[in-house]
């Protein structure tokens, strides 16, 4: 059980916390990392502090200091904790890209946000050679990772990662002696990160988030939910920590004192069993396969049960889920088993959480009641308008979005619509923008009909369309694993994919779970024809943002041909 921490308005720093943390308990271990077979190498808290501190005093050297722009592009790796502890250890500002991002999108935000210094991998290389022209602003890049034929390429600017921890060793007797000095110049108003929305429409916005966001948010969040929090606190950690959700899992494991593994999202589930985290934050994807695996492991719910326990190591104490919302029979079958899986609302821009459920008080067809220092409300349409000190203040750079975002009497607007149940928790009906309007004036939200193909297993995204038009169709992309096995299954003989998507009784079984969910829906919001693409909606193609939502323009302006087709009229 953790304490209440509602001194945190003494606003320690993360540097802070390392620092103490550093020195009472340096043989303890802080992350698990893999040492590129099947075993971890072990980092401890005292190597946290001083590969930190190095880091730091070379990013001092080469010119970071406060409000200096740093951005990390890379995957989630130990470097990436030493970069981000040393990066606000020197008051300077984190700004990531995320590794999915294309030459010219990374790019983009690196030059946008005005960044002096960025870390990158070897493995990122020939992305970041591609954006040189781009990145004028950079002046020094290090490297992690091993020696890459394409680093001979970065000219004059670049270091490898060890090399320049070698260098900041090299500048002091007592590093830790160095960093607590860094550690005494914080400023809670300084701005801690500039983080770029993945924007489902346009270029991303630079999210800009200070320190006092930041904590406020955290203070809400540990005197919410800490009561969930086991004693032995293993946490399995595979979110990028370039999305806010990843970085504040980092920083939660800093505050609360854990042990993180880190592991990669093809891994993490193959980790489990051998890690027996106790901790586990996810995207709803990876909780909706434990849960399938689980039922359909068995037709006897105890035996279910044990194969969850078996699949997540048996340890799970506290589960948190975001990014979208999970379906409530995988929340109701994990609670079964003891497991109660926590979810909440936020955005980037709200530092990020503005809702959560709790523990004694959830309602799993909501996503919670707002946390003690976010204030919210309705406006006359139905969007979600927020108050609180954990909203930003602005986006980098671009005044004109800033005053858009906020309403005249200073409230952020989120851009989703809701609605508060007869006990005060808030349900969210969908994106504003994302609203589908009939040509009957009937609207509905999209978002809120695609969910319940989440746990079809077969189908892999839909996309609702029917914008000023007398009834719904949808495209369709299937689990293309699944579908060929479940072809063998039934006997369908078939020469290529495209064949098979579209063989009779392939569409017969995509009827079937339309019309599963159809049943469900009025009327007017019923589905009424659909398409099966060949293809994937991928983040490589621009369908999907780094974090995996769906770019609903870009699907819907990429096949509006083939969308409109089924709405002529047959002769």
């Amino acid at each position: 059980m953790i304490q209440n921490i509602t001194d945190s308005r003494q606003y320690k720093s993360d540097a802070a916390i390392l620092y103490e943390r550093g020195l009472q308990t340096p043989d303890a271990p802080r992350f698990m990392s893999s040492d590129g077979t099947n075993g971890w190498i072990t980092t401890t808290w005292g190597e946290f502090l001083k590969n930190s501190a190095a880091l730091a005093l070379y990013l001092k050297s080469i010119g970071a200091g406060p409000g200096v722009k740093v951005s990390i592009f890379a995957k989630n790796r130990i470097e990436w904790t030493f970069s981000l502890m040393a990066i606000h250890a020197c008051r300077s500002v984190f700004v990531p890209a995320y590794h999915s991002n294309t030459p010219h999108e990374a790019g983009y935000i690196i030059n946008h946000c005005d960044a002096q210094v960025l870390i990158t991998e070897t493995d990122m290389l020939p992305v970041v050679l591609k954006a040189l022209p781009d990145i004028p602003n950079v002046k020094n890049i290090i490297v992690m990772g091993t020696q890459a034929e394409s680093y001979r390429e970065l000219e004059n600017k670049a270091i490898f990662f060890n090399d320049a921890l070698s260098a900041g060793f090299a500048m002091s007797e007592s590093v830790a002696d160095e960093f607590k000095k860094l550690v005494d110049e914080f400023n809670v108003d300084d701005v801690a990160a500039i983080l770029y929305t993945s924007g489902t429409t346009g270029r991303p916005k630079g999210v800009v988030l200070t320190h006092r966001n930041l904590y406020e948010n955290a203070t809400d969040w540990i005197n919410t939910l800490g009561s969930l929090i086991p004693e032995v606190r293993v946490d399995l950690l595979w979110l990028p920590m370039s999305h806010i959700f990843g970085w504040g899992e980092y920083g939660l494991g800093n505050t609360l004192g854990f042990t993180t593994y880190l592991t990669t999202p093809a891994e993490v589930l193959t980790k489990m069993p051998e890690v027996r985290p106790t901790v586990f934050m996810s995207v709803p994807a990876y909780w909706e396969k434990l849960y399938l695996d689980s039922i359909n492991s068995s037709r006897d719910e105890n035996a279910q049960i044990d194969k969850l326990r078996e699949l997540t190591g048996g340890r799970l104490g506290f589960c948190l889920s975001g990014g979208a919302g999970l379906k409530r029979e995988a929340k109701e079958f994990f609670l079964k088993a003891g497991m109660l899986i926590i979810e909440g609302y936020g955005l980037t821009e709200c530092s990020p959480t503005l809702t959560m459920n709790r523990p004694n008080d959830f309602d799993f067809n909501t996503v919670g009641k707002p946390f003690p220092s976010v204030e919210l409300k309705l406006s006359s349409d139905g969007e979600i308008l927020a108050k609180g000190p954990n909203i930003f203040s602005q986006y980098y750079k671009d005044p004109e979005a800033t005053a858009e975002t906020f309403a005249e009497d200073g409230w952020f607007k989120t851009g989703d619509l809701g609605e508060f149940n007869e006990h005060e928790f808030l349900k969210i009906k969908g994106r504003k923008k994302e609203i589908i309007v009939t040509s009957g004036g009937k609207n509905i939200s999209p978002q809120l009909i695609e969910v319940q193909f989440k746990d079809d297993p077969l189908i892999e995204h839909i996309v609702l369309y029917g914008n000023e038009r007398k009834y719904l169709t949808a495209l369709i992309t299937l689990k293309e694993a699944a579908v060929k096995s479940y072809a063998a299954t039934i006997g369908i003989n078939f020469s290529t994919y495209s064949e098979l998507i579209n063989h009779t009784s392939m569409r017969e079984t995509v009827q079937k779970s339309i019309d599963r969910v159809n049943r469900n829906l009025a009327s007017f919001e019923t589905i009424k024809k659909f398409y099966i693409h060949s293809g994937h909606l991928t983040v490589s193609e621009g369908f999907l943002t780094p974090s995996l939502k769906l770019k609903r323009n870009r699907v819907c302006d990429t096949f509006k041909k083939l969308l409109d087709s089924m709405y002529e009229e047959t002769k």
